[in-house]
């Protein structure tokens, strides 16, 4: 039976199931991903300038993810680093026109993407006129024609040779890190911090917990159970949920809803209608929520997020029952 259910798994001679069973196995060479050394050596010209840097993520819980670590590393190297997380219902998957315009404007250089930007070829474009450079890191499907970005990160794309072609979007962040880390002589441990946002991100996405996925996330859930991130013990508190226990179950069916909570609501969902000063403060919730250091903010932070959790259930439901009931009524 063991047997069968590894080779379904794509496991298929005696070391791949050691590695496999006990999530062994080598990471692979971060400077393996095409661009990779491009993309570092513009960062470290940036960091060296004190360029203003913004991180373009996403707003589910791999973007979010993505761009906290990615965020963090940056500023851990001393850069100017800031994130941007697009408003799902105004802005839209991705890259979008106005927000780079609103960058430029702000005076930043350097746009880094998380867990987007594959497809964003008209928004590079803008960016490039704008005079800043874009390096796109994604994990998605590219389509024939790729943006004109200045790197390109994406083991799916055509002539990449990394060997893992199904990190998350949080887990090329990693690889971006790591990179970094190489040239700069710092400790693997350090870049290995933050490998706790890599599980979160990699289980959340439904990435498949195989090859490198599976050793990053089983690396990931030790530094979950420990609480070192205030953000996810308190939102392991508020959902009722005993950190020393977590695991891939724990972040896919409770986790990741609370931190994909406010990103799937309308703001007429959440507020009635009215976009007020608190719908502003929680927008930014689950990213703040895994950057904080402030023990009260984490806890008001990881309750908002689970009340929106609760709203979210409640509209779902709802909504089922209007289904069963019009279903019900109606004429067969």
């Amino acid at each position: 039976m063991l047997r069968q259910l590894l080779f379904r798994r794509g496991v298929h001679s005696a070391l791949q199931a050691q590695q496999y069973l006990h999530a062994e196995g080598s990471l692979f060479d971060p400077f393996t991903l095409k661009d990779m050394p491009i993309a570092v050596e513009r960062i470290l010209r940036a960091l060296q300038q004190n360029e203003k840097i913004v991180v373009y993520g996403d707003y589910d819980a791999d973007g979010i993810t993505a761009t906290a670590l990615l965020v963090q590393w940056l500023r851990f190297l001393k850069g100017n680093a800031q994130e941007y997380i697009p408003d799902r219902f105004t802005e839209g998957y991705g890259l979008n026109l106005e927000a780079m315009q609103t960058l430029h404007d702000l005076g930043v250089q350097l746009i880094i993407t998380v867990d987007c930007g594959i497809r964003s070829i008209k928004e590079v474009e803008k960016a490039n006129e704008l005079g800043m450079h874009v390096i796109v890191s994604d994990h998605h499907w590219p389509e024939a024609e790729l943006p004109p970005a200045l790197a390109i990160i994406c083991p799916k794309q055509d002539g990449d040779e990394y060997p893992e072609k199904n990190l998350a979007g949080v887990g090329i962040a990693y690889k971006i890190a790591e990179a970094l880390a190489a040239l700069l002589g710092i400790a693997h441990e350090e870049v290995d911090e933050y490998l706790d946002l890599v599980a979160l991100g990699t289980v959340a996405d439904l990435t498949d917990l195989t090859g490198e996925n599976r050793v990053l996330v089983r690396k990931g859930l030790s530094l979950l159970r420990s609480g070192s991130r205030l953000g996810v013990r308190a939102l392991a508190g508020a959902a009722n949920v005993e950190i020393s226990k977590i695991n891939a179950r724990t972040i896919g069916f409770t986790l990741a809803p609370r931190l994909n909570a406010v990103g799937r609501l309308k703001n007429d969902q959440l507020n009635n209608d009215q976009l007020d000063t608190e719908q502003l403060e929680i927008a930014q919730s689950a990213y703040q929520l895994l950057i904080t250091q402030d023990n009260q903010e984490a806890g008001l932070l990881a309750q908002r997020l689970d009340d929106k959790n609760k709203t979210r259930q409640r509209i779902t439901n709802d909504i089922q029952q209007a289904v069963k009931d019009r279903l019900q009524n109606t004429e067969l």
